[in-house]
């Protein structure tokens, strides 16, 4: 799957110098294009928010700490009232145009595609190398597939997603620290070796 029409904004940095693909501990730190638009429901109207979503995405509105997906759509608890739509990167700016006009009364609509960017991070050894720059508990018998969270990481504020058993996990953080949270989750995974996929390389290889 080529992403060549979603630019990576780290050029020449695909490849880290530790890069262990032969070893099945490799950590896989992956852009990911993404829609992101967040959702606030108006004084009120979480009801008809969340009778709305449903009508139009077939997804409820998940509770405190968690998220839903059909995986093409996910919905992830940020807050009271407060929930971030991650959709995919080629809808473009005509579907927060839309969810505007379907939710207008009921929900206040902020695309944030431009301002937050998804970091993926996968491999055997994650879990390590969360503990080395969260102070979350990510162990499985507290936190699984679908389990979210809006903590810092590597001292960055990140909504922090379990995709699935891999394990594998969403970071949604602030483009500007985008670069800064490579780094140190590279750093974090010294020990095991890691790659980078941009956004413009071939997924899949």
């Amino acid at each position: 799957m080529s992403a060549t029409d979603c630019p990576s904004r780290f050029g020449g940095l695909t490849r880290p110098p530790h890069d262990g693909q032969a070893n099945p501990d490799v950590i896989s730190i992956m852009q990911r294009p993404a829609t992101l638009v967040q959702l606030t429901a108006r004084r009120g109207q979480q009801p008809a928010l969340a009778a709305a979503i449903w009508q139009r995405l077939q997804l409820n509105l998940p509770q405190p700490g968690h998220s839903t997906s059909d995986g093409a759509y996910t919905l992830i608890w940020i807050q009271p009232g407060g929930w971030l739509l991650q959709a995919p990167a080629d809808i473009g700016n005509a579907f927060s145009v839309q969810l505007k006009s379907a939710l207008a009364g009921i929900a206040a609509v902020v695309d944030q595609s431009h301002g937050k960017c998804v970091l993926q991070v996968s491999g055997l050894s994650t879990l390590e190398v969360f503990a080395r720059c969260c102070r979350l508990d990510l162990h499985p018998r507290v936190f699984d597939a679908g389990r979210c969270a809006v903590t810092l990481v590597a001292r960055v504020s990140c909504v922090l997603r379990q995709v699935d058993a891999t394990p594998c996990f969403d970071l949604i953080v602030a483009s500007t620290f985008e670069m800064w949270l490579l780094e140190e989750l590279q750093e974090a995974s010294h020990a095991f070796g890691s790659r980078f996929i941009p956004a413009n390389a071939v997924v899949g290889m």
